[in-house]
């Protein structure tokens, strides 16, 4: 299985379950408000929080148990059913007991919140973890090209004013459930259905749990920022908080993407006992994910000036401050997905992650209560950046002896370079034109150019430093 075409299908997937979404948000922000997106920001943040107890970590767990079972058809099988029907028991009572918490604690989002319960209910059924394992990119994405562009079309049919934020909802929620129903399809083909006992099914629980309570952590800084906004700030400060973010998560995409597709390889390769192909896989993901990370977080930051206005509208401009805040942690958690995912996931140190994730739990749950109250959005986005920066660190130094992460330093630094020389020039266009849907297009296109060009001129002035070097020892000799 190539991983270069599976980073590229799982970079499609990644993008598509997030950009086309995105195409409608010049279109959803000015016809649902910033409150409106708010309001489905942050009752899609709750039911999130039964989604992660519903899943218990099976999805990292799931992913890597099929991987490391995928050679043998019966023992696959067996993996899957006995780990999917705990999945089936454990979301079916999440979902029993989300609908008591609406009834009980959401009055004033409740018809919105209840709605919600049909995305909760595509989690009872979803089984992308096990495509993951198989490293079947290829269905996944034709999947969510079929079913994203279904809802994108939706959208701009039923979707005409604020009123509309119910049907909103129900699109969004619908989409995501036909999706993981059309997968189904697709698990007949690799897996022989039998019967699994309790004690299959139940053995699970443990290992699970242990994948568990690091995406409690990971929830905590990635849905809590929306759902305490809503609490301490206004439904209006989580749209403009959820639209930022929106767009971080698409430039995210480019570079996690890569972790998604590594983490089965690298599993197949731990359980083979081949340490030294897992280093070198290392190496290579930790440099690429760095080339890319780079110019996505300076670009990021340097369009936002332009981009938001005419993308978001006017309502949205303090999305600005917290696109430009937040966009470093690309970098960051592209460093985090190769120290975590890669390496500390598939080996099993499974305590050293889950450490760096409540590092970062506990800096971001401290720095919101601080900065929220009196900032809003921006404060959220002040403890996502503190959040990402803890985790990252706290991984640096649980793999400081087995990862050498000096020899990417020179690169890195190369790299940041040309990043800044290319932020420059695309502050300089955007100041010089304007906000328009022109200039961001000339911002990216010559920020990339300008990027590219100088990494590759570095590259060759290294290379040329060593030539030379050689030459003058040799004519020495």
């Amino acid at each position: 299985m190539n991983v270069k075409k599976n980073y590229l299908y799982n970079l499609m997937y990644k993008i598509l379950t997030m950009i086309l979404p995105l195409v409608t948000v010049p279109y959803v922000s000015r016809v649902l408000n910033p409150e409106g997106v708010g309001t489905y920001a942050y009752t899609l943040s709750i039911v999130q929080y039964f989604v992660i107890i519903g899943m218990l970590g099976i999805g990292t767990y799931g992913n890597k148990m099929v991987a490391m079972a995928r050679d043998n058809k019966e023992n696959l099988s067996k993996t899957f059913l006995s780990i999917y029907s705990l999945q089936f028991i454990l979301t079916l009572s999440s979902v029993f007991f989300y609908l008591i918490f609406v009834y009980v604690f959401m009055q004033e989002f409740r018809m919105i919140a209840l709605i919600q319960t049909i995305y909760l209910l595509s989690i009872v059924i979803d089984c992308t973890w096990f495509f993951s394992g198989l490293e079947q990119f290829k269905k996944v994405v034709t999947r969510d090209v079929l079913i994203k562009v279904l809802g994108l079309i939706s959208i701009f049919t039923f979707v005409k004013n604020e009123d509309d934020l119910v049907i909103y909802t129900i699109i969004m929620s619908l989409s995501v459930l036909i999706g993981q129903l059309i997968m189904w399809f697709y698990v007949k083909e690799y897996i022989i259905f039998t019967s699994v006992s309790w004690n299959d099914i139940f053995r699970h629980i443990k290992p699970t749990f242990v994948y568990f309570l690091p995406q409690v952590a990971a929830q905590v800084y990635f849905v809590l920022n929306k759902t305490m906004i809503g609490i301490f700030s206004t439904t209006i400060e989580v749209g403009i908080f959820d639209y930022a973010d929106k767009i971080l998560k698409v430039a995210l995409a480019v570079v996690t993407s890569l972790g998604v597709v590594m983490l089965p390889r690298m599993s197949n390769t731990f359980a083979k006992g081949d340490i030294v192909k897992a280093k070198v896989y290392i190496n290579k993901s930790l440099d690429f994910t760095t080339l890319l990370a780079v110019p996505i977080m300076l670009g990021l930051a340097g369009i936002a000036k332009e981009l938001i206005p005419w993308y978001m509208g006017e309502d949205f401009n303090r999305s600005i401050p917290v696109l430009i805040i937040i966009s470093p942690t690309i970098l960051l958690m592209a460093w985090s997905g190769v120290f975590g995912a890669q390496y500390m996931v598939p080996l099993g140190k499974m305590k050293e992650f889950t450490i760096s994730l409540y590092a970062g739990a506990i800096v971001n749950l401290t720095v919101n209560l601080l900065l929220i109250k009196p900032f809003g959005s921006i404060g959220a986005a002040v403890g996502t950046l503190s959040a990402e920066l803890a985790v990252t660190l706290v991984q640096l130094f649980y793999v400081r002896k087995e990862i050498n992460v000096l020899l990417v330093i020179p690169k890195t630094i190369k790299y940041l370079i040309s990043g800044i020389i290319m932020y420059i020039l695309v502050r300089y266009i955007g100041n010089t034109l304007g906000s328009s849907m022109l200039v961001t297009f000339l911002q990216i296109v010559f920020g990339a150019i300008i990027y590219f060009t100088f990494v590759i001129i570095f590259e060759i002035i290294s290379k040329d430093g060593l030539i030379i070097n050689e030459i003058k020892k040799r004519w020495k000799k």
